[in-house]
């Protein structure tokens, strides 16, 4: 059992006196969980979440130091149990260290909960904002998608070594048309459904001599700027 999974589970016995009743009060699929902590599989960001929103307490328990988690006061404010988009992108932004640190990170449920609590619009985002990347809608003109935006921290920039947007277009030309053309393709889906869109994609090629071979869940999301501009979210987390 891994840190995350400690605590899940020392906190579970704490506020409801084991991890089924927390399931149950949280709404949770408790065969899901067992497994996720039994097997040291990732935790996603959503969970926690709703097991201390079902306990009445502030996702703070899961910062402080573990010692402590024991003991920590209840905070019984109804308003933690009416959080909207912004609160959830805050308390993601406060957790996510400890969270890295124990062994789990942003993955793709929490950018999918993240999608349904805010329609698809880039409101509250700082969060998820590193760990993404957005790019313009398909123009026939283009021979590759256009970036608008590529996270520091996005699979992308980690794997090809990208930290700017000028060195986006050189480096993953490289891969070759078919990656290239695939691409597209999936944007244009995206951008002809209005839906998101989550695929398996294992990526094959070559970058500056060095080879890649790279197996990712993606997530393509239609997203919307406050003032209407249009992108197409791309979320990728290695499998």
């Amino acid at each position: 059992m891994n840190e995350l999974g400690k605590l899940v589970t020392r906190f579970c016995e704490q506020y409801f006196n084991g991890l089924k009743p927390a399931c149950d009060a949280a709404g949770l699929k408790y065969t899901t969980l067992h497994a996720q902590i039994a097997h040291e599989r990732e935790i996603p960001f959503s969970t926690v979440e709703r097991l201390t929103s079902a306990a009445g307490v502030s996702l703070e328990v899961f910062r402080r130091d573990r010692a402590e988690i024991g003991v920590a006061a209840i905070d019984v404010s109804d308003t933690l149990h009416k959080r909207a988009a912004a609160a959830y992108s805050q308390a993601l932004r406060d957790v996510q260290t400890e969270m890295r640190r124990n062994g789990t990170d942003i993955i793709c449920d929490d950018v999918l909960n993240w999608l349904h609590r805010n329609g698809g619009r880039l409101t509250d985002f700082d969060a998820l904002r590193e760990r993404v990347d957005l790019f313009h809608k398909y123009d026939p003109n283009d021979n590759i998608m256009r970036p608008h935006h590529i996270g520091a921290s996005s699979l992308v920039a980690k794997c090809f070594d990208i930290s700017d947007l000028g060195e986006y277009t050189p480096k993953i030309g490289q891969l070759g048309r078919t990656v290239i053309d695939n691409s597209i393709a999936s944007h244009l889906r995206v951008q002809k459904t209005q839906q998101y869109q989550v695929e398996d994609i294992r990526l094959q090629g070559k970058v500056d001599s060095s080879k890649y071979d790279i197996e990712y869940r993606r997530i393509m999301a239609p997203v919307t700027t406050m003032d209407g501009s249009e992108f197409t979210l791309v979320f990728a987390q290695p499998l």
